[in-house]
């Protein structure tokens, strides 16, 4: 995430849910639209999220109060989702349209939006493997660079890597902390 160095004004909250605490990084200078620039997975232990979250960025400030109006569609969906609410989370989980406004975009290639709009298709309870996601995107030869692209994906959960499975079946692929059993207790969650 080295293209957040240039954020000065980046603040950070801890999430609650079910499945441990989830983190969401933005940055508001309240010149622009505010931005989302991370999501972290359900994590059991609070100071691990810390720590990944320090380490990324560490002029990132604990935001102390209310989620923004703004942030609360990502919060409620996180705790939805991990609570195992099927129809609820398809009721809240925020729109493409939500996400184009503000996730942070920048510094994304043509490539890795397609990718991500992509995967935001992908029903809960499915999955696709990274070659179906290649031919999704009409790159049928772009697996690996499709791989490459959501090892990346800054926003887990919201846009749903997870789903992305390779050709035989087998759990790979997960940058989120916890890697493959991540991964694995995020497909469960969904069936």
């Amino acid at each position: 995430m080295s293209n957040l160095g240039r954020f000065d004004d980046c603040s950070y909250a801890v999430v609650s849910t079910v499945g441990g605490e989830c983190g969401l990084l933005w940055c508001d200078d309240g010149r622009e639209i505010p931005q989302l620039l991370r999501v972290y997975p359900a994590c059991p232990d609070h100071k691990v999220l810390l720590r990944v979250i320090q380490k990324e960025y560490s002029r990132a400030i604990l935001f102390d109060g209310a989620l923004p109006k703004w942030l609360q569609p990502a919060s409620r969906f996180l705790v939805a989702y991990y609570a195992g609410e099927k129809r609820n989370t398809k009721q809240i989980q925020p729109d493409w349209q939500w996400l184009k406004q503000y996730l942070f975009w920048r510094g994304q290639t043509e490539f890795t939006r397609n990718v991500l709009a992509a995967t935001f298709k992908i029903k809960s309870g499915t999955t696709v493997s990274y070659g179906e996601l290649a031919r999704n995107i009409n790159r049928p030869r772009a697996a690996r660079a499709v791989g490459g692209a959501l090892a990346r994906n800054p926003w887990p959960v919201l846009i749903p890597c997870h789903r992305v499975i390779g050709s035989d079946g087998s759990m790979i692929g997960f940058s989120g902390h916890g890697a493959i059993a991540t991964k694995k207790r995020m497909l469960a969650l969904e069936q």
